[in-house]
């Protein structure tokens, strides 16, 4: 490619409108660090700061047969950057406040699922906590009912957080096979929250 094109001037805009995919090229070629750059910057994902530039890029090629009509590309172009990472992070904080939503609309503790649970299957998950040792009870109690986390857990009971983990994820898994042997699979997506 001669070395006036990779200068983004009237001519390559115009061989881009006109559907030159080398012209396309140069242009991407010229502007692809400086963008990435910019998205990486505002993102700190490096997925996700590529995901943005190629939509740019897309949308550029998409909408190519404007390109003459524009007199200084580069402003014109950053502002695209710009505006796409905008709606890229709106997007992302829309998903998260709607995951936000459903899992605090879908949270329940021990106790409210036991009072909105009927009276056998309540029965069935009485009986499997009463299976499990005094310590692995006081652990899923404390951080079930109390709503304590790992960290405080340990603290409060001079125990390691990987330990408290591991006792969760043995009172869980034990839950789940008794729900499970008792034909209560409705229950089971209470045990992933």
């Amino acid at each position: 490619m001669p070395a006036e094109l990779l200068h983004t001037s009237q001519e390559l805009l115009n061989r881009i409108a006109a559907g030159d995919q080398e012209a396309f090229a140069s242009l991407h070629h010229q502007y692809w660090d400086e963008c990435y750059g910019l998205a990486l910057a505002f993102l700190k994902s490096p997925d996700q700061a590529e995901d943005v530039v190629q939509d740019v890029f897309l949308k550029l090629w998409v909408k190519r047969s404007s390109l003459p009509a524009i007199n200084d590309f580069t402003p014109y172009f950053m502002v695209m950057v710009r505006n796409e990472i905008i709606n890229y992070l709106r997007q992302l904080a829309q998903r998260q406040k709607k995951h936000a939503q459903y899992v605090s609309d879908n949270s329940i503790n021990l106790q409210q699922f036991f009072a909105v649970s009927d009276e056998d299957t309540a029965a069935v998950i009485r009986k499997a906590l009463g299976e499990l040792t005094e310590r692995q009870q006081q652990i899923f109690s404390l951080s079930r009912d109390a709503g304590l986390s790992h960290e405080e857990i340990a603290e409060q009971l001079g125990l390691s957080k990987k330990t408290v983990s591991n006792t969760i994820t043995q009172v869980l898994n034990h839950l789940r096979i008794t729900l499970y042997q008792h034909g209560l699979m409705a229950w089971l997506a209470w045990m992933v929250l």
